[in-house]
Formats: structure tokens, C-alpha cells, sequence
């Protein structure tokens, strides 16, 4: 089960929008994914087991670019082969616990 299936209404029906500090050469610089209504900031692993995940980093454009700009980076967006990757990366990532949506923790006896 991936995060789409568990939220297919979220994105309702437009597809994740990817974003870079360094459109040029994307892997090397910052990667962002807005979605949801948010900000995702693309996050490898450190080690070599290829592990990715999609952290949220903010609520708005402005935002996000104003954390940027203090960085002195700037951020554009992607529209190729790589930009369909991440896509392809956020909308079938696994979330870690997808029962959690189903049901309220706090509703639950000891």
C-alpha cells in the first residue's frame, strides 16, 4: 500500500510539482515537492542503502523561499526526467504506518 492509496484525494488530481536549488544539476543541490498543500524537502540517505523520504519544510511558497533566501539560495523549477523520478519517489512512497490514519491511537484500550 503506498501513500496514494491511503490519500488519493490529497493532490486532488494535479500532480506533485518539483523544485531546485540547482535546476542544472538537481541531484547535488536541495530538492523540494509541493503537494498536499505543502512543502516536502526531498532527504536521501546518508549511507548507501538508497533510502528516500519527503519531509515536510512549509506551509507556503514565501516561505519556503524566504528560508531559502536567508540560505542565500534560490529555487526553480523542474520539468524533466529527473523531476519525474522525485514524482514517481513522493506518490508511491510507503508510509511508515498506515494504520495510524485508519484509526485514532487515543481511541484505543490499554
Amino acid at each position: 500500500m503506498t501513500w496514494q492509496d491511503i490519500h488519493p484525494d490529497l493532490n486532488k488530481g494535479m500532480p506533485p510539482r518539483v523544485f531546485a536549488t540547482r535546476p542544472d544539476d538537481a541531484e547535488s543541490g536541495r530538492v523540494f515537492v509541493w503537494a498536499q498543500a505543502r512543502w516536502f524537502e526531498r532527504v536521501e540517505s546518508p549511507t548507501d542503502n538508497g533510502a528516500i523520504e519527503f519531509s515536510p519544510i512549509a506551509d507556503s511558497e514565501d516561505d519556503l523561499r524566504e528560508r531559502l533566501m536567508e540560505q542565500g539560495l534560490e529555487m526553480d523549477e523542474l520539468d524533466e526526467d529527473f523531476a519525474g523520478a522525485v514524482k514517481d519517489e513522493f506518490t508511491n512512497q510507503v508510509p511508515l504506518y498506515p494504520e495510524a490514519e485508519e484509526e485514532s491511537l487515543s481511541d484505543r484500550e490499554p
